[in-house]
Parts: C-alpha cells; sequence; structure tokens
C-alpha cells in the first residue's frame, strides 16, 4: 500500500479514537459513562506507551524491572482519577457508594508512594549491577506517561471542549512548524536531538498555534477570555515543542527511528502522544492559576 496512503488511514483512526474519547459522552448521551470511556481508553494508550517504554531499553540492552513498570503505571494513573470520581465526576446519587469511592481514592493514594518504594525494595534481591538506574528507568514511565495521562481526566472533567482544543492546538503546531520549517528553515533549533527542526518553524508554528487558540479558542470553551487562550496556545506550542525534542532524545538513546509500530506510518503512541504528554500539565497548571 502506498506510504501516503497508509499514513492517512493510520492518522485518521487516530483522530477518530481521540475525538471518540473525548465526545463519548455526547454520543452515549451520558455523562459518567462518557468518562469512563475517556478513561478506559488513555489508560490503554499508557500501557501501551509504557511498553514502548521497556521494551526500547531492552533494545539497547538498559535494564527495567518491566513488571513493576506496569504495575505503577497502573496505580499511578489509577491513584489519580478515582479522586477525580470521588470528586462528583462519576459519584452516583448513593451516599454509601461515593462513600466506598471516597475511601478507595485514599487507599490509592497511599499506595502509589508504596509501590514505588517497593521498587527499592524489590532490586535488594535482583543480581544488577546498576540498581537505581534500573530503579529510575522503572518508574519514570509513571511520571512521564501515565501521570499526564491522568491530568488529561481532569482536563476533561472541567471540559470536553477544552481536552479537544489541547489536541487541536499540539496539531496545529507540529503541521505549521513542520510548513514553516520546510520553507524557512534555515538555523537548526536542537540539532543534538532533531536534525530537522529549526528556530524558524518553531516560531512559526507557535505564532499559527497562538493565532488559532485566539480565533478557535471561544468555541470550544466559551469561559476562558482571549487573553487566557492565548497564553493556554503559547504553552501548548513551547511544552508541545519541548516534549517532541523530550521523545526524540529517547529515542535516539535507545537507538531507534519509532517508538513503536502500531499506527504505520506515524510510529508508536509514544510519537503521537509526546507533545501532549508534555503540555497537559503545564496546561492544568495554568487553568488551576487563574482561577485561583
Amino acid at each position: 500500500m502506498n506510504k501516503f496512503v497508509t499514513r492517512t488511514l493510520s492518522g485518521t483512526v487516530y483522530v477518530l479514537i481521540v475525538v471518540g474519547a473525548i465526545y463519548a459522552g455526547r454520543i452515549m448521551g451520558h455523562k459518567t459513562i462518557g468518562a469512563a470511556i475517556f478513561a478506559a481508553v488513555f489508560f490503554i494508550i499508557g500501557l501501551i506507551g509504557i511498553y514502548e517504554y521497556v521494551h526500547n531499553l531492552e533494545l539497547k540492552g538498559v535494564k527495567s524491572n518491566k513488571a513493576m513498570a506496569f504495575v505503577a503505571g497502573i496505580a499511578t494513573y489509577c491513584g489519580l482519577i478515582v479522586p477525580l470520581m470521588a470528586s462528583g465526576l462519576w459519584a452516583l446519587e448513593s451516599q454509601p457508594i461515593v462513600s466506598v469511592i471516597h475511601a478507595s481514592a485514599i487507599v490509592l493514594a497511599l499506595l502509589v508512594p508504596v509501590l514505588y518504594l517497593t521498587t527499592f525494595i524489590i532490586q535488594l534481591w535482583r543480581n544488577d549491577d546498576e540498581p537505581f538506574t534500573t530503579v529510575g528507568h522503572t518508574l519514570l514511565p509513571s511520571i512521564w506517561i501515565m501521570t499526564p495521562l491522568a491530568f488529561l481526566n481532569t482536563v476533561q472533567s472541567i471540559s470536553a471542549g477544552l481536552t479537544m482544543m489541547i489536541f487541536i492546538l499540539i496539531w496545529v503546531n507540529d503541521s505549521f512548524a513542520y510548513m514553516t520549517g520546510m520553507l524557512l528553515g534555515r538555523h537548526k533549533m536542537w540539532e543534538r536531538h532533531s536534525p530537522n527542526k529549526t528556530w524558524e518553524g518553531t516560531i512559526g508554528g507557535a505564532l499559527f498555534c497562538i493565532a488559532a487558540a485566539v480565533f478557535a479558542g471561544s468555541h470550544f470553551a466559551t469561559d476562558i477570555h482571549a487573553a487566557g487562550w492565548a497564553v493556554i496556545g503559547l504553552v501548548c506550542s513551547i511544552a508541545g515543542t519541548l516534549g517532541d525534542l523530550v521523545e526524540s532524545m529517547f529515542k535516539r538513546y535507545c537507538g531507534v527511528k519509532d517508538s513503536g509500530k502500531i499506527m504505520p506510518g506515524h510510529g508508536g503512541v509514544l510519537d503521537r502522544f509526546d507533545s501532549i504528554l508534555m503540555a497537559v500539565p503545564f496546561v492544568l497548571l495554568f487553568i488551576g492559576i487563574i482561577n485561583l
């Protein structure tokens, strides 16, 4: 099959999954079911991301405790979204059930650091010349992949439109950075990690990203003013670009071209979500600041 056709079909499936998850509540006509579908979709995406991380390290010959990487990642994701459930997004009218959810949130909140510390303890019984490197690579997926995806659920609980807009802004930034770089790119930005990325392309992507945020943002989330959208556009552009560079740094370290093969023509989950993983926490932080 023609590479362009393969890439287009794969990209279409990717967009449909993301948009379908974001608007699942409207499609199903039930907010709680929609929130559950959204959480499940990005949970699966996170698990694939963890697999790509430990698998590429394995190709490099670097050790990690793969089982604990998944256990810690699952605990981190659940430990962050269950309190969100307890806050009322998924709470049912029955008070006893709400109390159970709150209790579960406390247990999971305590479980996450316990599991992290258990990873250190397990290393005592492993024959490993670099135990702290192994621990670091075991726990890093929880920080880099699962935590931002859990925070994405918080963004979704604020507004599905805000979630959709973050994805749109990342896509706009990537697309126009590429096009501007192709037309005007002269000065390399960070050749050591991404030899094709230029300052001209990065600036062009940022300008279009900010413009898209200002002119389209109010159609997705009406309670954020134009100046706020301009900042969100800038945050998505800067954080998204840095996220792309971080993932490029990881791939160069592992000696691979793509993080995975799940999306023909696009690579893996980390290739497609690298910018989102970096942008979401910073956007959420900004939203929290302006609401204070």
